[in-house]
């Protein structure tokens, strides 16, 4: 089975080529998602080393392997391990890239193996070049958008200038790659080295790390800090405060308010400051907690105030909800393959998972697997009272008639249901017919929100 590896010396990324994988390998490009000046919301995916299930390019029979599905809220995704050079694996880049995500691999060195390192790698001017050049080709072979650069060891003082020529040069390649006119590179710095040199974390932009920030087209801040921290911060940034993504770990190591299912509340300061956060290990709900699905509910409901929610904006589209795994692989509402399967590569575009604004217990979505239209799942929808669900926002320009065709059973008693797109929260000019199949009209360049309506108490699958 072919799999996606690490790099994990220097020697290795300086000899890597490009690696033979099967011609039927799918690679998704990034999807369009509208401009927006938002405060950004990355997540950092950290689980015991990395490079577990997900590693297989064609997918595994480990249908319970960790999945991730909240991509509406999310702007970046960072596939983290504590090898020298982590490559995402394919499955990932390509859910990410789905619904718009921009996918970072990491180059990190650490202690004193990683001092070694650097002392190679800053040897001088065309070694960095090298270096850069080979990071830059693994990227554009995997069809990935940047790097996070962690460096966990001091450096030589006389050597700082060089490792500030490889963020910028590594910063200006990146951004001089183009896939296609949805591309959106970036190179971020992690809160680590001073501009001395010494390994000393700083909770905060100052004038220790500022030149590695102004280098790159961000800072990731490392996580014991306090409010006084992020002042600063704010204060240090200027216009560009949206780049630096304050850490905050949801394993809650040091970190304010003891992280988990209080993360939120490390959030809410974040945000109180004008700040973009980093998520660190949200796995914590898969490796720690006894019912994942309720905990992923509960940690990212509880996220979903602070978190600016998007979608697509280009037509057509299609999805059937599936998450990547199933019991058995469903085509057009029929068995194709049995057996359980786990592939990222097939995660469906996911709908607005947290209902956040509506009566608590009025409605829940869940994913049913036990049966499904196309892939492995379907969006289970029940609800005790008349309620509207909202599936999922998108920017879309059209000038002409819109049609939208909607697959769906009944677990219980069936009930009025209509389906719906509001052009915006405050248009009143919304048309609607009341056929549960299909729903035409004239859509112009604006916020969409596609939603289904429950008139009663119901349970309702949707294909």
């Amino acid at each position: 089975m072919e799999e996606v590896q690490p790099l994990s010396s220097l020697k290795e990324l300086m000899e890597w080529s490009m690696p033979c994988l099967t011609s039927n390998i799918h690679r998704e490009r990034l999807r369009a998602r509208p401009p927006s000046s938002h405060l950004r919301t990355l997540v950092c995916h950290d689980m015991k080393g990395g490079y577990l299930d997900d590693r297989f390019v064609s997918g595994t029979s480990n249908k319970d392997a960790y999945r991730f599905y909240h991509w509406s809220g999310v702007d970046t995704f960072i596939y983290f391990s504590h090898h020298l050079v982590t490559i995402p694996p394919l499955g990932w880049i390509n859910a990410a890239h789905l619904h718009g995500v921009p996918v970072l691999g990491t180059f990190i060195t650490e202690w004193e193996a990683g001092s070694a390192v650097c002392k190679d790698l800053l040897n001088d001017v065309k070694t960095v070049t090298q270096v850069v050049q080979k990071l830059v080709n693994i990227a554009k072979y995997y069809g990935f958008d940047g790097w996070l650069i962690n460096i966990e060891n001091e450096v030589p003082i006389d050597k700082v200038p060089l490792m500030l020529m490889f963020v910028e040069k590594l910063t200006v390649a990146m951004r001089n790659v183009r896939y296609d006119k949805n591309c959106h590179h970036r190179v971020i710095w992690y809160d680590s080295v001073t501009k001395n040199g010494e390994l000393k974390w700083q909770n905060e932009l100052n004038s220790q790390n500022y030149a590695f920030f102004f280098a790159c087209d961000g800072i990731f801040l490392n996580y014991t800090w306090t409010e006084d921290h992020l002042v600063r911060s704010r204060k240090a940034a200027g216009s560009r405060h949206r780049n630096i993504f304050v850490g905050l770990d949801v394993f809650g190591r040091n970190f304010y308010a003891g992280g988990k299912y209080d993360t939120w509340k490390a959030m809410e300061v974040v945000r109180k400051h004008d700040l973009s956060a980093a998520i660190f290990a949200p796995g914590w709900t898969y490796e720690t907690q006894p019912d994942f699905i309720e905990a992923e509910r509960r940690l990212w409901e509880s996220l979903s105030p602070f978190l600016t929610h998007q979608g697509i904006e280009d037509l057509p589209f299609t999805t059937s909800f599936c998450q990547g795994f199933g019991e058995h692989l469903f085509i057009k509402g029929k068995v194709e393959k049995e057996g359980p399967w786990h592939n990222l590569s097939q995660q469906h575009l996911q709908p607005l998972w947290s209902q956040e604004g509506e009566e608590e217990g009025s409605c829940r979505l869940s994913l049913v697997t036990q049966e499904a239209y196309n892939g492995g799942g379907c969006l289970g929808i029940t609800t005790h009272s008349p309620t509207t669900v909202r599936f999922m926002l998108c920017n879309l320009e059209c000038n002409q008639l819109l049609r939208v065709t909607v697959a769906y059973k009944w677990s219980s008693q069936p009930t009025t249901l209509a389906f719906l797109c509001q052009l915006s929260p405050n248009d009143t000019s919304l048309q609607q017919r009341s056929s549960p199949w299909w729903l035409c009209c004239c859509i112009s360049p604006s916020h969409t929100i596609f939603m289904l309506r429950l008139n009663n108490a119901a349970r309702c699958i949707c294909a």
